[in-house]
């Protein structure tokens, strides 16, 4: 069913996050950690430390690939309501600096354990496939309408990668750039990179580009993977995700 018009923000499935929220200590000490930290992580590493990474690499990734015209099927009445899904800034008060402005908007899944429960219902085929992806952080669907233009920046950690499915990958110039190398998405296809790597990302076109976002975790030696688990607690507990859960009536 086709928006009438922007609903008010209660009504869209979040409530806007302080603007001003002082940070946890969590959250300035894993930045103080991040580099640290990140060349540890990158020695635990059972596939390297290269800035891309093929789909085969990590488990479960090309067979959840091979579902996308399902979950492009559902993505589809969506974008016909997109007035109402809010911008990525919105959310997340910690992306306001690479997230100036509303053109870059996020239907919210699940993330750190918590789940959107009202947009998980909207997708159900694509909760199911979700539930067998192994060691998935975060998943959501980004939209990036046109004129969108992220800055260059990095993620915070090499425990897990940035997976792109693309699902709506309009002609012309749309793209990012990661370490340095343009590269594209294509529809149906993964694009995996390592978050920790600067990149920039544009759509130059007259259409919203769509992917589904995942954050899977690394496949690393056993000091690796506790390491990764008590990060993701720490992430899990930080104002950096509890922001985003107060936003999203996330539980």
């Amino acid at each position: 069913m086709a928006s009438t018009g922007p609903l008010p923000k209660r009504e869209r499935g979040y409530i806007a996050a302080p603007e001003h929220k002082r940070r946890t200590l969590a959250v300035r000490f894993g930045r103080a950690m991040r580099d640290p930290v990140n060349r540890w992580l990158a020695r635990q590493s059972l596939i390297g430390d290269e800035p891309f990474v093929e789909p085969e690499r990590l488990p479960g990734l090309v067979e959840l690939g091979r579902h996308w015209e399902s979950i492009r099927d559902e993505l589809l009445p969506l974008l016909e309501e997109r007035d109402s899904i809010p911008p990525f800034r919105d959310i997340s008060p910690d992306h306001r600096r690479i997230a100036t402005d509303t053109r870059w908007k996020s239907f919210f899944l699940e993330g750190y354990g918590f789940r959107a429960e009202e947009n998980c219902a909207r997708c159900p085929q694509t909760m199911a496939l979700l539930q067998k992806m192994p060691g998935l952080v975060v998943a959501f669907f980004s939209i990036m309408e046109p004129g969108t233009q992220v800055p260059l920046h990095r993620g915070v950690t090499k425990a897990w990668y940035n997976c792109h499915l693309g699902l709506v990958v309009p002609e012309g110039r749309v793209g990012i750039e990661i370490a340095g190398q343009p590269v594209g998405w294509r529809e149906g296809e993964w694009l995996v990179f390592d978050e920790t790597n600067r990149h920039r990302v544009w759509n130059e076109t007259d259409r919203a580009r769509v992917v589904l976002f995942l954050q899977v975790r690394r496949p690393m030696t056993w000091r690796g993977r506790m390491a990764a688990r008590a990060l993701y607690q720490m992430i899990r507990h930080s104002s950096f995700v509890q922001d985003v859960r107060r936003s999203l009536s996330a539980r």
